[in-house]
């Protein structure tokens, strides 16, 4: 009887094993199978607080300088100046993952430079005390460095203004990095 116990016992074992072994399926069986692809979703939404909405102060012959905001569309990038005399904004903004941009009322001879990999875009315009500029969206960047000038001087601080508060960097350039 002890016998026949321990027979059936290891039959059962052995049974388990064999169901478990058909559950495993190798990892060879997959090479040759279509490609599963995993798409890496992000959402623009998290960057910090201190970036989102227009700077109040904004509008056409405000404070000279660049006008930075993050808002449900995307990144947003004005610059106007007082009078309406000629004044030049340059500048550069670095991303961690590829920009698309789209200009706000630049002329002809304004320009917007995606780089090839598109991580780098360089702008230049000429400013008549209106509102120029651009909006950009990046895919799920990690990193934002902005760098501007005017009249070809790197801007001080006090003329850059930064989300809905008009908050100012510690530094031109400076960098700013998304939340999650």
């Amino acid at each position: 009887m002890r016998n026949r116990t321990r027979r059936l016992g290891l039959s059962g074992l052995i049974a388990i094993a064999a169901l478990s072994a058909s559950l495993v399926i190798p990892a060879t069986m997959f090479a040759a199978g279509p490609a599963v692809t995993t798409a890496t979703v992000c959402s623009d939404t998290h960057w910090p607080r201190s970036v989102q909405g227009m700077p109040t102060t904004l509008k056409a012959g405000a404070r000279a300088g660049d006008y930075i905001w993050h808002n449900s569309t995307g990144w947003h990038l004005r610059a106007t100046h007082p009078g309406t005399t000629k004044v030049t904004f340059s500048g550069r903004i670095v991303s961690t993952a590829p920009i698309t941009v789209t200009p706000y009322r630049l002329e002809a001879s304004d320009s917007l430079v995606l780089s090839a990999d598109k991580l780098t875009l360089t702008y230049r315009f000429a400013n008549y005390g209106h509102l120029d500029g651009f909006d950009f969206k990046t895919a799920c960047a990690r990193k934002l460095v902005f760098g501007g000038a005017m009249a070809g001087t790197k801007l001080p601080v006090g003329r850059i203004w930064i989300g809905y508060y008009g908050k100012h960097p510690l530094q031109n350039p400076f960098a700013v990095w998304r939340t999650s």
